[in-house]
């Protein structure tokens, strides 16, 4: 490479979701460096988590009691499901190649933005011993130590890998979360928006369960397509306290638990027949309510959401339907970044920003001013930053 190449640098991005339905691992080039780096996707892996890990951690971000003993074994079995999907990531796609570093999430137990805390669980160094490589990890504390909500920090990752100047972008991550990353047409970061806007995938995974235990998703709309629905479902959720939060929002599973959605069907009066399609419905309704779609937007649609197309139609045809307004509607695929992928490339982003010491929160979304450069480094050497 000549001194006047731009640095490159190949980043593995690893994510567990809210609905923790599995682990993804991204392979991710990074070209450039701070915000002048680009983002090209290489390879990615998802495997699901071992049951008796993802009930462990279900359990746990139910806010279940559980000896501290146990909580420790569940971040290192984490860590070590992770070295085993990264090396599966590698062999796949990098056998010539050694990554940079690795990025971890880590799976969030509970997120209280009132109290400036968040705890994702996590054990790099299982990691770090298997594969020699550095980890980034635990990259929200920056934000909430600084007076933020913490989330959500993909924001700056979307403006890296989505961003069209003159085009105002919207991109919408139907995950256990949905949230919304509004790119403006100026290209601006400091213009940028974004926000949770509601439950989605762990709202309709749970209502999967209140009427089939041993299911755990409405895979492929087995139990929402070309069924009718009730609109009392959309309206008793909007009642959550989450709704009557001043903008821009964040939320998590401790919002939406299983007890929650019990109250919710009972007051919706909702029968068994029409109760997943009805949610799948309301996830959809959710996900558009805030978003103020204007003619000649695009909107781009990513994460597992995208997958069950009983809620993809749901949003397409809601969203083409905007009024007199033209909306272009695509799924993050047809930009190069497969849906599943943008959350685990998105934290290869936020790794390489966090290296080049650039801050990955933006003030207009989270309201930290000065969040500092986040994430914590662990080395092969032992050592730790």
């Amino acid at each position: 490479m000549s001194e006047d190449s731009p640095r490159v640098r190949h980043v593995v991005g690893c994510m567990t979701g809210t609905s923790l339905d599995g682990l993804d691992a991204a392979l991710v080039r990074i070209t450039g460096t701070g915000l002048d780096m680009t983002a090209e996707f290489v390879g990615m892996v998802s495997a699901p988590l071992p049951d008796a890990l993802r009930t462990t951690l279900l359990s746990m971000a139910n806010g279940e009691s559980h000896p501290p003993i146990e909580f420790m074994r569940a971040a290192r079995y984490l860590g070590v499901v992770h070295a085993e999907a990264v090396a599966q990531l590698l062999s796949t796609h990098a056998s010539d190649l050694k990554p940079d570093f690795i990025v971890a999430h880590g799976q969030t137990i509970w997120h209280a933005p009132p109290d400036r805390l968040s705890w994702q669980l996590f054990d790099p160094w299982p990691i770090v011993r298997a594969l020699q490589l550095p980890v980034c990890y635990d990259l929200r504390q920056a934000d909430l130590v600084a007076g933020g909500e913490g989330a959500p920090i993909t924001p700056i990752t979307d403006w890296v890998m989505y961003r069209k100047p003159g085009k105002k972008r919207c991109v919408l991550n139907l995950g256990g979360i949905a949230n919304i990353t509004v790119l403006p047409s100026n290209g601006m970061i400091t213009d940028v928006m974004a926000e949770d806007v509601g439950p989605c995938n762990l709202l309709i995974d749970q209502a999967v369960r209140l009427l089939h235990p041993h299911e755990s998703m409405d895979r492929d709309g087995k139990f929402s397509r070309d069924i009718s629905t009730i609109s009392t479902v959309f309206y008793e959720i909007r009642k959550a306290p989450f709704f009557s939060r001043p903008r821009p929002r964040t939320t998590g599973r401790e919002d939406f638990d299983m007890e929650w959605l019990r109250d919710v069907a009972r007051k919706s009066e909702a029968n068994a027949d029409c109760w997943v399609a009805s949610v799948v419905e309301a996830a959809a309704r959710l996900a558009l309510a805030e978003l103020g779609l204007e003619d000649g937007d695009e909107l781009i649609l990513a994460g597992g959401g995208t997958r069950n197309p009983t809620l993809l139609k749901n949003i397409r045809d809601r969203a083409t339907r905007w009024g007199d307004r033209q909306v272009a509607v695509g799924t993050s695929d047809e930009f190069g970044i497969p849906c599943e992928a943008r959350e685990a490339m998105g934290f290869a982003v936020l790794g390489a920003l966090s290296q080049d010491g650039v801050p990955i929160t933006l003030p207009q979304v989270t309201g930290a001013e000065t969040p500092g450069v986040a994430g914590v480094w662990a080395y092969p050497d032992g050592s730790s930053a």
